[in-house]
Parts: C-alpha cells; structure tokens; sequence
C-alpha cells in the first residue's frame, strides 16, 4: 500500500517536472517568435534622428538585438555540437555497470534459528 502510494507520488512529481519543463520551452519559444515578428516589423521603419549623436533609438535597439541574436546563436550550436560529440562518443563505448552485488545472509536467504 505505501509502495504504491509512493509511485503515485513519484509519478506526479515526474509530470509536474514535465510539465513545468514544457512550459517554459513553450514561453522561450513564444518569446523568439515574437521578438523575430517585432524585428521584422520595425526592419523598414522611417528615420528620426534623435539625441546627441543623432542616431535613431530603433536602429540602437534593432543593432542590438542582431548582436544578441548572433551570440546566442553560436552559443546554441556550439552546445548542440559538445552535446552531439558527446552522445556519439558514450553510444560507441561499451557501457558501464558501477552495481556490484554484495553478498550477504539475507540475499542467500539464509536462516537463523535457534
């Protein structure tokens, strides 16, 4: 009975991880969507020279988000690249079992009685 209650509990748990993983993928999905359809609307914007240095805050803003985008998306293949270098690697080699199986009295199943 408490075992069972347990794998209930532990299942739940699994799928809220699940769930709470699915979600912020959904958000971080939704997040580059929508920054990607903002960039393309303002891509042919009109000028206004604006400030000191009379550059256009849009331009400013569409510079640094071209900046972000690069970056983050060296940084995304370059850790898909470790990741897939990674999962060939440990594929080929032989896989390892750290369990050793202790041999003791109640393993064998032996009894004591006086």
């Amino acid at each position: 009975m408490y075992y069972e209650n347990a794998c209930v509990k532990s299942g739940k748990k699994k799928f809220a991880k699940r769930l709470i993983a699915l979600t912020i993928c959904i958000f971080f999905i939704a997040g580059s969507i929508f920054s990607v359809v903002s960039v393309l609307k303002h891509i042919s914007h009109r000028h206004e020279r604006i400030g000191a240095n009379m550059n256009c805050a849009i331009c400013l803003h569409l510079t640094m988000v071209e900046n972000l985008s690069k970056l983050l998306a060296s940084v995304i293949t370059g850790a898909a690249l470790v990741f897939g270098c990674l999962f060939v690697i440990l594929s080929l080699l032989k896989p390892v079992v750290f369990y050793t199986d202790f041999s003791t009295l109640i393993n064998q199943k032996i009894r004591f009685n006086n």
